[in-house]
């Protein structure tokens, strides 16, 4: 019964019942977690393998054998006990919360949390292992730190309001690195996020810091939040002689063939208002990344001129015009003069008679697409023969994998459509222009009463569509 009175029986007991059952909790825990991040197993076996049996000795030594705890080397022992112990916790932190093999997971506490946590667990260790193991007052210690930040805090009150405003915007998420955003008129992407300021790439690649004071206090507008879908908005002016729907609808198919507009949400063309010398609609279409607006909107702005080209659209001047009727006589007769001369052309690149091209006059108009448009849409039934007057194009077809595979290319004189007008069938290929073209459109009747004046000119056709027809057929077997 005397053993059981005595601390050193008790405690040896304990260790040798308590160290191995921590031993296989510790293991449990460190095969559980390991399956889903491995970096856990480091500081788990140092509290297994180092910090638990420093424990372990320190209660032999102070209680089993009963050696003073005051002792310098106790307290040395002990010190070195909290500091592993401090060390882990710090490391089993960035575990949790910045190691979890995801730069999404990353991005959610940022290392400014993670800085002011590693200060203060220090700064409590340390309080704890000089109240508690070296024995020490720490009253006076706290009277003077609290002065002491009190004048600090009087001398360092930007940095400080930088430093609490950059944890309120941690904790609120307006935005994260990576992000488009827009801050006291300044636009850029977000590239670092410390703890006074943050600092954002414009599109010009300069670099702006921005404290956290400022833009506590300012308006900040996510260009990539709560999605990458960003809408924008122009308005386009048109004359009063063209009418609304026709350009409406001019718009609305300019915004669907311009690479990177999307398709869902639908873009929206509105009549906005009535000028004096012109009629202001809205564009309002989808893009897909925020980064890309410039370019999307550029290249949109670059069609919408050969869109109105090809409709008859006319986009004034900012000034007021006077006399419209005579302004619209002269255009109207540059239109026909242009019209007559390219006309002119088509006996050197098609075999037809120059007696019979003013017959085309009334059935034909002149278009011009841009860079990158679509002439002809596979599957399109234009029922339109086309004649490259300046520029080149590309003869492409898409196969079952929705791959766009290019089967020719059409450059000055070149025709094409010829199969939509003589079979009435569907366009078997796309034409895409490979750079700036201007060709003359010729309408189906006009076409079919041409090759009946020129034989010549069906046995050409003929030939081209046979050539054409073979290639396609042998790329689809391919």
């Amino acid at each position: 019964m005397d053993f059981f009175e005595n601390n050193w029986f008790i405690y040896g007991v304990l260790l040798m019942i308590c160290i191995p059952l921590f031993v296989v909790v510790i293991n449990e825990v460190t095969y559980l977690t390991r399956k889903k991040n491995k970096q856990f197993s480091a500081p788990l076996n140092t509290f297994k393998n180092i910090i638990l049996p420093l424990i372990a000795v320190s209660i032999v030594f102070t209680q089993v054998l009963e050696y003073p705890r005051g002792s310098t080397l106790m307290k040395l022992l002990e010190t070195f006990i909290w500091i592993l112990v401090i060390n882990t916790l710090l490391a089993l932190v960035n575990v949790i919360f910045f190691s979890q093999g995801s730069k999404r997971n990353k991005t959610k506490v940022p290392q400014l949390f993670l800085d002011i946590f590693r200060v203060v667990m220090v700064l409590f260790g340390a309080a704890i292992v000089l109240s508690m193991v070296w024995g020490a007052d720490l009253g006076g210690l706290v009277t003077a730190l609290g002065l002491g930040s009190f004048v600090i805090g009087l001398a360092l009150q930007d940095t400080l309001g930088n430093l609490f405003s950059g944890i309120a915007l941690v904790y609120e998420k307006p935005f994260s690195e990576g992000d488009y955003i827009e801050v006291e008129g300044q636009r850029g992407r977000v590239i670092e996020m410390n703890w006074r300021a943050i600092r954002m790439e414009t599109r010009e690649k300069e670099l702006i810091v921005i404290p956290h004071l400022v833009i506590g206090q300012g308006t900040i507008k996510n260009f990539s939040q709560p999605t990458n879908i960003h809408i924008m908005k122009t308005e386009i002016g048109f004359s009063h002689q063209n009418p609304p729907n026709k350009v409406k609808e001019a718009l609305l198919k300019t915004c669907y063939s311009t690479p990177g507009i999307l398709h869902e949400p639908e873009p929206e063309v509105k009549t906005n208002d009535y000028k004096e010398s012109k009629v202001v609609y809205e564009v309002e279409f989808a893009i897909g990344d925020y980064k890309e607006h410039e370019d999307v909107m550029d290249e949109f702005m670059t069609r919408v001129w050969y869109t109105s080209r090809r409709h008859g659209l006319i986009i004034p001047m900012s000034q007021m015009k006077v006399h419209h009727a005579h302004q619209m006589t002269d255009r109207e007769e540059h239109k026909i003069n242009q019209l007559e001369s390219s006309l002119q052309k088509l006996p050197q690149m098609l075999p037809i008679e120059k007696s019979n091209v003013n017959e085309l006059i009334d059935g034909s108009e002149i278009q011009y697409f841009g860079k990158g448009e679509k002439v002809i849409e596979q599957g399109d039934p234009t029922g339109l023969l086309y004649v490259i007057l300046e520029g080149k194009a590309l003869l492409e077809i898409t196969n079952k994998n929705n791959e766009i595979i290019v089967i020719g290319k059409l450059e000055q004189g070149d025709f094409f459509g010829e199969i939509t007008v003589f079979t009435e069938r569907f366009s078997s290929f796309s034409v895409r222009a490979k750079e700036d073209l201007k060709v003359i459109s010729i309408f189906q009747n006009e076409v079919l009463e041409m090759v009946e004046l020129n034989p010549k000119l069906a046995e050409h056709l003929d030939e081209m569509m046979d050539a054409r027809r073979s290639k396609i057929e042998e790329l689809r077997k391919n």
